[in-house]
């Protein structure tokens, strides 16, 4: 288990006044970049419905932050599966804005050639050599050779993928015997270790409201833990397959410097992205109106903005290996 987070003590908390204040291997068709609007937000074309979250600009903005803080609770590590310094072929699923994800990673893996899916179209034309961003649902077929990757990766597809066994499965297909799948995922569940997050809080609603929303939405989860996903993969044929677990605090609460900073950053994307992340949801699942949704963020906002609630995502990086004998065909 993850140690505890230490804390600013109260002094330290009323002195602070820190806060308060590429290339596409697919040519961008009509049909995937004619994007669907929705109480003033912009979502994906391609499989219209199949992701719940916006795509636009300020959702982008969220997920790099959200990256960034997730890679510093990681102790700036991009990969913790033992792979090769010279990587091969590697499937970044679910790129996102390709900034943060395996995408940035072709300077430390300049002899890869990286693949980067996503159902939006929003990576930088502007990518190293090496990536190349493909429009395309995971939960298809894949249209890759058998027994062709070295190293497939994920990071935070908890609320995208309906059918995490079908993923696995494709997975461990495609990847060459002794290749590596690394998924890195948020569980968005906040918790406090020291009682200060209420069972009734606002914060706790609204984890518990995304949840079912996302069982109505399709039967999709946001709760799966390190050791679930680990039986997941076990159960599709992975050996050796490890689940580390982290802490990624929401807030500047703790005393450490290094989670301070993870803190602020998870802090600013839940602030500025949370309607993001609600607004589709609520109201296409759970029948919400929109003045009440903001209502209810309002409140969810103020809580976390508060320095005496030490609230984090619990966050697991869990990787395992196609043995070598697992040649698919």
């Amino acid at each position: 288990m993850a140690a505890p987070i230490a804390a600013l003590s109260n002094e330290e908390v009323e002195n602070d006044d820190q806060y308060d204040d590429v290339s596409y291997t697919t040519s961008i068709a009509s049909s995937i970049t004619d994007y669907k609007f929705e109480h003033g937000r912009r979502y994906h074309a391609y499989k219209e419905g199949r992701y719940l979250l916006p795509n636009d600009e300020a959702e982008q903005d969220r997920m790099d932050l959200q990256y960034h803080a997730l890679r510093l609770a990681f102790g700036d590590k991009m990969i913790f599966a033992p792979v090769s310094e010279k990587l091969g072929r590697v499937l970044d699923a679910g790129t996102g804005t390709g900034m943060q994800n395996l995408g940035r990673g072709s300077d430390a893996y300049p002899d890869a050639e990286i693949y980067g899916i996503d159902l939006s179209p929003i990576q930088s034309r502007f990518s190293a050599p090496n990536v190349k961003y493909q429009v395309d649902d995971l939960e298809q077929p894949w249209t890759f050779p058998l027994d062709h990757f070295d190293y497939v990766h994920t990071r935070i597809l908890y609320g995208s993928l309906r059918d995490w066994p079908l993923f696995f499965a494709q997975s461990f297909k495609h990847l060459r015997p002794g290749g590596h799948l690394e998924c890195q995922e948020i569980v968005v569940d906040a918790r406090a270790d020291d009682g200060t997050l209420p069972a009734d809080s606002a914060i706790t609603a609204w984890c518990r409201n995304q949840e079912e929303a996302m069982q109505k939405a399709g039967g999709m989860t946001l709760l799966a833990t390190g050791e679930k996903l680990k039986a997941m993969m076990e159960e599709a044929g992975f050996v050796d397959v490890v689940a580390k677990e982290f802490k990624i605090p929401i807030g500047q609460w703790p005393a450490d410097e290094k989670m301070r900073e993870t803190g602020t950053l998870q802090l600013v994307a839940m602030l500025e992205g949370i309607g993001g992340l609600t607004m589709a949801l609520w109201t296409r699942f759970l029948g919400w109106e929109r003045e009440d949704v903001e209502d209810e963020l309002a409140k969810v906002r103020a809580e976390w903005q508060r320095k005496d609630i030490h609230s984090y995502w619990p966050a697991y990086a869990v990787y395992g290996r196609k043995p070598l004998e697992g040649k698919t065909g």
